[in-house]
Order: C-alpha cells, then structure tokens, then sequence
C-alpha cells in the first residue's frame, strides 16, 4: 500500500479500494488501513476527510441525464463566475457575507466538483455492467481454451480434467483451459453455477466472474453473476473459500500466495459483492443446512439442558459459530424437541425460551441476552 502515501483527499475518495473499506468495513481491512494509518499519521488526516466524503456521498437520488447534469453544473459555475466579475451592489455593505471569504469559496468549487465527479461515476456505473472478459485467457492458452454455455432451462454438468465439477445454470457460460497449468486452475464464469473443486493444495482454484475473484483449493460452493446484474454472490457448501475483488491493492499476492487471502467463507456463509459501491457484505446463506455427517448429527432433545449448551451444539451442526455470554446463560435451561425445525426456526424457539434474540453479524450468529428471571 505503498502507493497511498502520496494520495490526496480526492484519490482517496475516487480509489474503489479505499470506498470499500468505508462502504463495507470488514476484520480484514480494518486492520490493514489501521496499520496503514499508524505508520502513516502525517495522512489521518486527509483519510477523515476522505472516509467523511465518501459516506456524505453515498446517496440515492433519482437518475439525472447526462445533460442535465451537464446543465445544471455549467449554470451553477456561471453563477459563481457571475458572482465574482458582477456583484450585487444591492446587498448592504454593512453584512458580513460568508461565501465573501475566499476559503469559502475554495470549499464550494471543491464540493462542486465532488459532487458532479459522483454523479457522473455513479451514472456511467448504473449503465449495464461490463460483460466478462475471455481475451487474457485466450492469449495465455491460446488454442486450450474450451467454452461451455448451457442453452437450455436444465442445469448442464461439466467436468474438468483436474477432476472438478460445474454444474451450470440455465444460460450460465463458463471459459477454461482445457488442460491446466502447472501453477493454477482458472475458471472465467457469466450466469450462475456450482462448482464442486478437486482437492489440490498445490494449486489453487480460481472463478473470475464480473470483477469478484473466488479462490479455492479444494471445496463446493455457487456463484451467482449475471451480466446485467449489479451483485455477484458466492454461497459456500463446503470447505473454505476466500474471495476478493479484482481492484485489491494486494491483488498479486493474493493470486499467488497458497494460502486463502480476502474474506474468507465457510460453510453456510455467503458474500454479497456490489459492483455499483465496491462493497462486500458477509451473511449466511437463506436455509443453512448440517455440514456434519449423518453418523454425527446430534440429537436436538434437550431436557433442562443450559443454553449455552445447547447452543454449542446447534453451532457444531451447521458448522457456523454462535457467539453468546456464557456467564449469562449458564442459568438458563431449556426442555424442547427441535428436530425437523430450520436453523432459524430452531433460533427463534431456543431465544423466545431463554428470553434472548439473535442477529446474523459478519457471517456468525450473534445472542443478545440480559439472562433468566427463572
């Protein structure tokens, strides 16, 4: 992050990178830009300014034309322009007018310009997203490169020479190496699939699809990301999975480090990757399901048992951690049969019970409790 020494207030507020970690904080880059920060205090400063900007930025306003905004910016700075060569000798002498002073007006050509430079990126990202591109592969492989698009309204499986599987969705599109290379396999995908990875640790698993890269090294997980939709979403089954957009500073490391980098998914988790904001939001999947197997699944009849128990137990099965105050629970017991019941449905009896609530919190199940009056 060398390279953010020398940015102003304004390349901090137009780098999709640093939009991210304001738009959509996560563990990871809140540590990176802490650090940053700290070793960088001489640009705090301008970073406040900048994360003020951006988040004053985030609007939702109607659509405005281009010309439009084109008008509307021309005529404001031929008020201002106006303003300075022809002043109103109406106004009394004896007011003091704020906008006279020249910081003032400093401020308002700086705003002017931030707020016209927003409208026309935020247009010119609303247009239809950018459809996939296949032109590097083809360059890396030339002649290997292997093309399959499901036409029909039947998912399409197709596998892979290292052993992998995609199962593609209706008008689901997929590019690859019809052999691998010997560093990494890679994938490019349009539309939605499932893929079902080949274990090799040595080397790693990619999806490109619409700017969100999905790296892997052995594990089942679907990708949805259509080309005129603004999200892209990745829902993991099994194993782990990291993912990251293609605008990461740490771009390059990430692709060639063996281990896992970016946001990191495990089963039942999902992020939501938004082209429009450069924002990545991690939550658990609609209907998690068990990730143990048959032979393990628990028996969910509890007789006096103390939730937090309880809770253990449910977090194990789905294999998503639940975080509570034990010192909290340990009173509080519960008696219920909670077999053919959803995780949410099992949640919400366990908390009615117990006189708690739950949120989903950054992929993980977070309980809100003030203990047991019994």
């Amino acid at each position: 992050m060398d390279h953010y020494k020398d940015f102003t207030v304004e390349d901090f507020v137009w780098d999709t990178f640093f939009r991210q970690w304001v738009l959509s904080p996560t563990r990871e880059t809140e540590d990176l830009w802490e650090e940053w920060i700290g070793n960088n205090a001489d640009a705090r400063e301008k970073v406040q300014q900048a994360k003020s900007i951006v988040l004053s930025l985030r609007l939702h306003e109607a659509e405005i034309a281009d010309k439009d905004i084109t008008r509307i910016v021309n005529e404001t700075v031929g008020r201002i322009n106006a303003s300075e060569k022809y002043p109103s000798f109406e106004e009394p002498t004896n007011q003091l007018k704020v906008y006279r002073f020249p910081w003032f007006r400093v401020a308002a050509s700086v705003a002017l310009l931030l707020v016209a430079g927003w409208a026309i990126y935020s247009l010119s990202s609303k247009k239809e997203p950018q459809k996939i591109s296949f032109e590097k592969p083809i360059q890396e492989h030339k002649d290997n490169i292997t093309e399959k698009w499901n036409p029909s309204m039947k998912p399409m499986t197709v596998q892979l020479e290292d052993g992998s599987k995609v199962t593609i969705a209706a008008n689901g599109r997929i590019r690859y190496a019809s052999k691998f290379l010997a560093a990494k396999r890679e994938v490019y995908l349009e539309g939605e699939a499932f893929f079902d990875i080949a274990k090799d640790p040595e080397r790693p698993f990619f999806v490109y699809s619409n700017g969100l890269i999905t790296k892997v090294l052995g594990t089942s997980f679907t990708i949805k990301a259509y080309g005129n939709s603004n999200e892209v979403t990745v829902e993991v089954k099994t194993g782990r999975v990291s993912v990251f957009p293609e605008s990461d500073p740490a771009f390059e490391q990430k692709t060639s480090s063996p281990e896992l980098q970016g946001v990191v998914l495990r089963p039942n988790q999902k992020i939501i990757y938004s082209r429009e904001e450069i924002r990545m939001v991690k939550t658990l999947v609609e209907k998690p399901e068990m990730v143990v197997s048959k032979a393990e699944i628990p028996q969910f009849e509890f007789e006096d048992t103390p939730a937090s128990k309880v809770f253990d137990t449910i977090g194990k099965a789905y294999g998503i951690e639940i975080l509570y105050d034990e010192e909290l629970l340990k009173d509080c017991p519960l008696t219920a049969t909670l077999e053919n019941q959803t995780l949410h449905e099992k949640l919400f009896i366990i908390c009615k019970a117990v006189e708690s609530e739950y949120e989903i919190l950054d992929g993980q199940i977070v309980i809100h409790s003030k203990g047991c009056k019994n």
